[in-house]
C-alpha cells in the first residue's frame, strides 16, 4: 500500500513537470525561436455594385488599385453578352468589375492586371466611354470594345493580362496564348471604361494599373511637417492649370510622383487639419530643374513661420526710407493668400539684414525699416493693419549673427530672411 502511495505522489510530480516544460516551450519552433505569424496581403474592398456599368469603380493613372477582395458575380445585371454583331466580348459574365478612368493627359494608354492566383483566367474589355446613355447602349449590344483581350490565363507569367506598348493587336480571342493587347491613343478629358472578369470559379482578387506613356519630367511631391520636420501626410489635389483636369487626387497620403508633362503647369494644393493650405504651381521646367517639391505644411500655432519663398529686394532713397521692389512680390505670395484666408491670425513681420558689425544699432534700424515695408505691402494687398506688428533684429540677434559668421570658413556675410511669425490667434 505505502509502495502504490509513493509511486502515485511520483508520477503525479512528474506529470505536473512535464506540463511546465510543454508551456515554457510553447509558441517556439525546436531552436528556441519564437514562430513568426506570416504577413498577410491585406485585400482592398471593391466598391459596392462596381459588377455593374453604372456603378463603375473610379480609376486614376499611375495609382494602381489593389491587390482587390475577389470579385464574385455579375451583379444585378449581366450587361454583355455575345451575338452575331458584338463577337469580341465575352460569352458571358463571370466575376466581374466595371472600371472608369478619365485621362489627364495625351499619351499611350497602357493597362496591367495582375491576379493575386497566376491560375485564375481573367479577361479584359476596354470601352471608349460616350455620354450618360453608354450603359444602356453596352447593354444593348450597340457598343463594341475598342480592345478585347480573352485569351487564356498565361502562369507563366503570373496569369497577367492587359495593354501595352509591345502589343500588336486590338483583339485577342480564346483561342490565342498572346496576353497583351496594343496600347490606345488617348487624349487629355477622355474617359474608358475598363471590364475585367475572372472566369476560374472561387478566383482571387487582382490588381489593376493604368499608364499613360509619354515624355514627361518625374516630379515627387513630399509633405513635410515644419515643427518637426518630419514627412507627413495630407490630402493632395494635383489639377492641370489649363484644362483644370485632375491629374492626382489622395487623400491622408504621403509622398506621391507625378509626371510633368511638357509645356504643362499643375496646381498642386495640400490640405491637413490644424495646417495651412498649401498651394503650389509647378511648370515642366521647374520640375526638370528639381524633381522633389517639398510641401512644407505650417501649423497653425503661436510660434509657426508663413513661407517666404524667395528673395525680398528693397530700395533706400536719398531720406533713407526703405521700400519693398515689386520683385519681392511673387515671393511673398503665398503668405499673402495665407493671411487672406486665416483673418484671425495676428503675425510678426521680422526684418533681418546683413552685417558687418561696425554699427549694430543702425544695422537694427534698417532691419526695422524693412520689416515696416514688408508691413506696408501686406497692409496694401487687404490685410488689417490690426493683425500685423513690425519689428527690426534685435541687437543681441545681430550679435549671434555675427558670431556665426566668424564660425563659417567662407567668411561670407549672412544675409537672413526676413521672417513672418505668428504671434498669437483671436
Amino acid at each position: 500500500m505505502k509502495k502504490r502511495l509513493f509511486l502515485t505522489i511520483i508520477l503525479f510530480i512528474f506529470g505536473l513537470a512535464n506540463a511546465d516544460c510543454q508551456q515554457a516551450t510553447k509558441g517556439k519552433t525546436n531552436k528556441g525561436k519564437k514562430i513568426k505569424p506570416k504577413n498577410e496581403v491585406l485585400e482592398v474592398p471593391l466598391p459596392p455594385r462596381c459588377a455593374d456599368c453604372f456603378f463603375a469603380a473610379p480609376l486614376q493613372v499611375d495609382i494602381p488599385f489593389g491587390p482587390t477582395e475577389p470579385p464574385r458575380g455579375y451583379g444585378f445585371v449581366s450587361e454583355i453578352s455575345r451575338d452575331d454583331k458584338v463577337k469580341n466580348v465575352f460569352e458571358e459574365e463571370h466575376n466581374t468589375v466595371w472600371y472608369i478612368l478619365s485621362v489627364p493627359y495625351n499619351g499611350k494608354l497602357c493597362i496591367d492586371v495582375t491576379p493575386k492566383a497566376a491560375t485564375d483566367d481573367y479577361d479584359l474589355l476596354v470601352y471608349k466611354y460616350t455620354n450618360k446613355y453608354f450603359c444602356n447602349r453596352i447593354t444593348g449590344n450597340k457598343v463594341i470594345p475598342i480592345r478585347s483581350v480573352l485569351s487564356a490565363s498565361n502562369t507563366a507569367i503570373g496569369g497577367k493580362t492587359g495593354l501595352d506598348l509591345k502589343g500588336k493587336l486590338t483583339n485577342i480571342p480564346k483561342t490565342s496564348a498572346v496576353a497583351y493587347g496594343m496600347y490606345i491613343d488617348a487624349f487629355a478629358g477622355e474617359k474608358y471604361v475598363i471590364v475585367v472578369d475572372n472566369l476560374s470559379s472561387g478566383g482571387l482578387g487582382h490588381t489593376i494599373n493604368a499608364t499613360i506613356n509619354t515624355d514627361y519630367a518625374p516630379l515627387t511631391v513630399l509633405p513635410i511637417d515644419s515643427s518637426n520636420h518630419q514627412r507627413t501626410t495630407a490630402n493632395i489635389v494635383i489639377v492641370d492649370s489649363e484644362t483644370d483636369n485632375v491629374i492626382l487626387e489622395r487623400e491622408n497620403a504621403g509622398a506621391q510622383r507625378i509626371k510633368v508633362l511638357p509645356k504643362k503647369a499643375y496646381s498642386i494644393s495640400l490640405k491637413k487639419d490644424g495646417y495651412f493650405n498649401y498651394l503650389r504651381e509647378i511648370t515642366h521646367a521647374q520640375a526638370i530643374k528639381d524633381s522633389i517639391l517639398t510641401a512644407r505644411l505650417v501649423e497653425i500655432k503661436a510660434g509657426s513661420k508663413l513661407p517666404i519663398r524667395g528673395d525680398l529686394y528693397f530700395d533706400v532713397d536719398e531720406l533713407n526710407n526703405i521700400t519693398l521692389l515689386p520683385e519681392s512680390y511673387p515671393a511673398l505670395d503665398e503668405a499673402v493668400k495665407t493671411l487672406q484666408d486665416y483673418s484671425r491670425i495676428v503675425v510678426e513681420i521680422i526684418g533681418r539684414v546683413p552685417t558687418e558689425g561696425y554699427s549694430l544699432k543702425k544695422d537694427a534700424e534698417i532691419s526695422r525699416l524693412r520689416a515696416e515695408a514688408i508691413k506696408n505691402y501686406l497692409i496694401g494687398r487687404g490685410i488689417p493693419e490690426s493683425n500685423l506688428r513690425a519689428r527690426g533684429s534685435y541687437i543681441k540677434e545681430l550679435e549671434n549673427q555675427l558670431a556665426n559668421q566668424k564660425k563659417s570658413k567662407s567668411g561670407v556675410l549672412l544675409t537672413p530672411q526676413c521672417e513672418i511669425k505668428i504671434l498669437k490667434t483671436k
